[in-house]
């Protein structure tokens, strides 16, 4: 029977310095998740905005070079200002190209967090690993970093890793260094909101993730916090948009119609009754009115902190410079429409406004404001973690 030395054996290999043993456990984790085909296939899926967002930076190139190709498909559909100039609107073209490709991708994070992250640290807790973790030279900060490193690995790879290329790409189709010096910004920008997803969504999955020994939990959780939050948040938006109509409609002498305000089916209150679904005769100015009470009403709007991607979206929307991009192009836009505004039926001509783009397609309200509610969930996630990730000698 042989028997074989099992005394002190020399390691002989390289060793590694401290600062890098986090990366371990981050290959370790991205070698068990990259085995689930459904993350795979997600994975592969969460490109298609990417390729999007290159085919756009792509033919805005071409388009600025007077390619032939392009030129046909965009000059009718561009407003005068843009078509004639389209290197003026360089710059808001790629920003707003960037704001609408890291929107799609948010979606994307959610699901991948879905599937990738409620095991992280649970498994660990099921399987009663953490004493073996922590009897090696690894302390509690290497053991968090090497998880985060998984979640950071997953938004590198659908929306940092992306936009990188994409960008490179339109670079390369615009054929005019110039390019770089009117968009350097997006790119680094791009990476500083890579790395707040991470901190954001990756400290608040581990935290959930440490809650409960059953992954199927922490889906559940993680998909509620998600999915109720942004209902919640449409459901204050929809119940203060309702009370502005409402509060229009009755200083114009208008009963504001039951159950949506979103056309008035009810008689004015100092008139004979109009046919059910009749308009009044001065709804345009209804319309106009409502649409101004929301503008004013836009800065000091709290609702959306309720939902947790939108408070994602609102940082994403400061750091890409999104508001001065649509600022931009709504000038180019305002001033002919304001112009040909009589002549279309849209009754007398009113002065171009060019924050009308900007107001309806960025949150007005203040971007600390969301940095705040991050912070603060932030704060509990490490909080959490620090409770229930105990280091060897506090384990029992």
């Amino acid at each position: 029977m042989p028997i074989f030395d099992q005394g002190y054996q020399h390691w002989k290999g390289t060793l590694s310095g401290h600062a890098w043993r986090w990366l371990a456990i981050t290959k370790q984790g991205l070698r068990g998740q990259l085995k689930n085909r459904s993350l795979r296939m997600l994975l592969l899926t969460a490109w298609s905005p990417a390729l999007a967002l290159g085919f756009v930076l792509a033919v805005w190139g071409l388009f600025e070079q007077g390619s032939e190709s392009v030129l046909p498909l965009l000059r009718p559909i561009l407003p005068p200002g843009i078509a004639t100039d389209p290197r003026a609107y360089r710059h808001a073209i790629w920003t707003i190209s960037y704001s609408i490709f890291f929107k799609s991708e948010i979606i994307f994070i959610m699901l991948l967090m879905v599937i990738a992250g409620p095991n992280l640290i649970s498994g660990d807790l099921r399987f009663n690993a953490l004493p073996l973790y922590f009897s090696r030279p690894l302390r509690r900060l290497d053991y968090l970093l090497g998880k985060l490193g998984v979640v950071a690995a997953l938004v590198a790879a659908v929306a940092v890793g992306p936009a990188t290329a994409a960008y490179l790409l339109g670079v390369c189709f615009s054929l005019d260094l110039g390019v770089i010096a009117d968009t350097w910004r997006l790119l680094p920008m791009s990476i500083v909101y890579g790395l707040v997803i991470v901190a954001s969504a990756g400290t608040l999955m581990l935290a959930l993730s440490s809650l409960s020994r059953r992954s199927l939990y922490i889906g559940i959780a993680w998909g509620g916090l998600w999915l109720i939050s942004s209902a919640v948040a449409a459901v204050l938006g929809g119940i203060q948009r309702e009370t502005i109509v409402r509060t229009v409609m009755l200083k114009q002498g208008v009963a504001a119609p039951i159950g949506g305000g979103r056309g008035p089916n009810r008689a004015p209150l100092h008139h004979p009754p109009h046919p059910r679904g009749a308009l009044p005769a001065n709804w345009n100015l209804i319309q106009e009115q409502v649409k101004e009470a929301e503008i004013k009403a836009a800065p000091t709007n709290w609702r959306p902190l309720c939902s947790y991607t939108a408070n994602l979206e609102r940082l994403g929307e400061a750091l890409l410079g999104t508001d001065a991009a649509w600022v931009q192009v709504g000038r180019a836009i305002e001033v002919p429409r304001a112009t040909l505004q009589p002549f279309l039926g849209g009754g007398r001509a009113s002065p171009p406004n060019e924050r009308r783009l900007a107001d309806s397609m960025v949150p007005q309200y203040p971007w600390t404001w969301s940095a705040g509610v991050l912070a603060a969930l932030l704060g509990l996630s490490l909080w959490t973690l620090n409770l229930r990730v105990k280091s060897l000698d506090r384990l029992r």
